[in-house]
């Protein structure tokens, strides 16, 4: 999440866990039994841009899975991006040598 530290730093983001119910039905249909699942959720807090007052707030679920799958891709980046940078630094070093 962009800007999360900074965010969380001006208290215009915070982190949740809600409980939510799920139905499981019989095969004719009636209620067997309630599952209760734990939603982990980034709540973050929204101004009207032109009054400045406060607006609803957003809420977005998030899955540990999902932000494991994040941090991945950020390192593959990362990686990517400092192989590039030795490549450059390379040809830098030939260029110079002439």
């Amino acid at each position: 999440m962009r800007n999360y530290k900074a965010l969380k730093a001006a208290s215009k983001v915070s982190v949740n866990k809600q409980a939510a119910a799920e139905a499981v039905y019989n095969a004719d249909g009636s209620v067997k039994t309630h599952e209760v699942q734990e939603e982990l959720q980034v709540v973050k807090k929204c101004y009207n841009s032109d009054t400045g007052e406060a607006a609803a707030d957003s809420v977005r679920a998030y899955s540990l899975s999902e932000v494991k799958s994040e941090i991945d891709r950020c390192k593959a980046e990362v990686a990517k991006q400092q192989a590039d940078q030795a490549e450059w630094e390379a040809l830098e070093t030939d260029l110079k040598a002439l």
